[in-house]
């Protein structure tokens, strides 16, 4: 039976000598191939730099060599490793510039050229050349092209999508650039990787492998870390872990007493999840019965604050409602007196007057009767009614600013309906007064009314600042108002009364985006 130590010697041993010659020779093949690549784009960017020059275009077109001298001294200064063996320009006549580093034995006349006689002198980059003297070169050849030009016919067709017909020119071939790289300077370079990274990382490899060897082996510490880990799992409450070694040594002996105690340990702590579960579930049931009392305690005041509104409307209602009739009387009677007298000052300021009066004392009219209609829960005197008729009524009844643009929109025909005009009227009254309200600089109050299914639907939409999500659920209940001088009673009773006629409104607004409101009443069935 081999030993543990003896066991993680040999397994360490191995595993080091594989991942050290693997590293090794990854990190050859990966750095040659790099080289290779950097090679390659630097030998593509210096014949491209020196094909697409304007200089040396206007030099081979016109057969000037001496205008290629500052176009190759640009090349041969980003040249700072001197890694260029031959560089070769030509037209298609003849070699206009030849040079050839010093540093190579190879003549330039083993060096194959680029020219007219070739069937297909198109970009060639990269390719390997090897001369009678062993030297190997990567050659870059492009040729110089002639910038296209359009015609204006071309350029029409192009735009009419007719690109087809008229077939694209081969661009004229001014002449060809060629340079060659030398292999010297890359074989250098990975030699260079080799003594310097390579060989020195293998070594590090296998030393540090060693004393990583030996210090696992004396201390064992790849067992104990997992053992120490599972105990922490276990501790965290994961007692569904165990220490998997399989051994007839101290450790299996070890991990098998381990897992004894963590299946004691689970099932003390199943035990305990069952007595927590139950107090959950009791906590759960107290909590909603909590829920439920409150809420029942909510609907019980409430039920008592309404009945209360409801006989103090009741008794406020009547007791103002003669007083204000008289009042509104009094003042018919005084705006029309003062129509038939000629002081005409004094007639305005007294016109201003009762016109204050008179609005004023519409508005407590409107409080008593929302107090009335909230007060009271009697059956709609239901009548066969067109609701265009009613809906331009109730406009009729109200001022509605001329800063506010009113649209109207019918269904044509509109189905009648069995509904109590007043309460009807009122319910769209206070729609729309709600609408203007909303719109105190202007905007646009848009009334529509269709038949949809069996129902009747009229929409108030307006423009205005909207109504907040906050709030929403709010509107509809008696004494919630946002206005400074509201009570808070016309919206509930509006809900109520259409309600009583078997339909409902419905609200579609956002904060800042204006509001719409549906009334749904249902259609006569004749």
């Amino acid at each position: 039976m081999f030993s543990i130590r003896t066991k993680l010697i040999l397994f360490m041993s191995m595993l080091i000598i594989i991942v050290g010659t693997l590293s090794c020779l990854f990190f050859l093949i990966h750095s040659k191939w790099q080289q290779e690549e950097v090679l390659q784009r630097f030998g593509t960017s210096l014949v491209t730099l020196l094909a697409q020059d304007n200089e040396v275009k206007y030099a081979i077109r016109s057969s000037q060599p001496a205008f290629l001298y500052m176009p190759i001294k640009r090349v041969r200064e980003l040249d700072r490793e001197d890694e260029i063996s031959y560089l070769r320009i030509s037209n298609n006549h003849a070699v206009m510039v030849e040079e050839k580093s010093p540093q190579i034995n190879t003549i330039t006349e083993e060096i194959p050229t680029i020219g007219k006689n070739q069937q297909c002198p198109e970009t060639s980059l990269g390719n390997s050349i090897t001369t009678t003297s062993g030297e190997v070169f990567c050659d870059f050849s492009v040729p110089v092209l002639e910038i296209q030009t359009f015609s204006e016919e071309e350029f029409a067709a192009q735009m009419l999508g007719e690109g087809n017909v008229i077939r694209k020119k081969a661009q004229p071939i001014l002449g060809f650039v060629q340079i060659g790289l030398s292999h010297h300077k890359l074989e250098e370079r990975i030699h260079k990787i080799i003594w310097q990274s390579i060989i020195p990382l293998g070594i590090f490899i296998v030393i540090g492998g060693i004393f990583t060897t030996f210090f696992l082996t004396r201390y064992l510490v790849s067992p104990l870390r997992r053992m120490a880990s599972i105990t922490l799992d276990i501790a965290r409450g994961d007692f569904n872990r165990t220490v998997e070694i399989h051994s007839n040594d101290e450790i299996g002996q070890l991990s098998t007493n381990f897992n004894q105690m963590a299946q004691s340990l689970r099932g003390l702590c199943d035990e305990k999840e069952k007595i927590m579960a139950q107090l959950r579930e009791n906590v759960q049931r107290l909590s909603l019965a909590n829920t439920e009392l409150e809420e029942a305690q909510e609907r019980l005041v409430r039920t008592e604050k309404l009945a209360a509104i409801g006989k103090l409307a009741s008794g406020i209602g009547h007791e103002l409602r003669n007083p204000l009739g008289v009042m509104r009387n009094a003042l018919f009677i005084l705006k029309k007196r003062i129509k038939d007298t000629d002081a005409l000052t004094d007639n305005q300021n007294l016109t201003q007057l009762t016109y204050i009066l008179e609005k004023e004392t519409e508005r407590s009219v409107k409080i008593v009767n929302d107090l009335l209609a909230f007060s009271r829960t009697t059956k709609p005197t239901v009548s066969l009614t067109n609701i265009r008729s009613l809906l331009e009524s109730s406009l009729s009844r109200l001022e509605i600013p001329e800063k506010i643009k009113k649209v109207m929109q019918f269904e044509d025909p509109l189905p009648l309906l069995y509904v109590d005009a007043t309460q009807i009227e009122q319910v769209f009254i206070n729609l729309v007064q709600n609408a203007c309200d909303a719109m105190p600089t202007g905007g646009q109050l848009t009334i529509h009314a269709e038949k949809e299914n069996d129902f009747l639907n009229v929409t108030f939409t307006d423009t205005g600042c909207g109504i907040p999500d906050t709030i929403k659920d709010k509107i509809f209940e008696p004494l919630f108002t946002t206005k400074p001088n509201g009570l808070g009673l016309g919206l509930a009773v509006s809900s109520s009364i259409i309600q009583r006629h078997g339909g409902c409104i419905d609200l579609k607004s956002k904060d800042g985006e204006g509001s719409t409101f549906t009334v749904k009443l249902p259609v006569a069935i004749t």
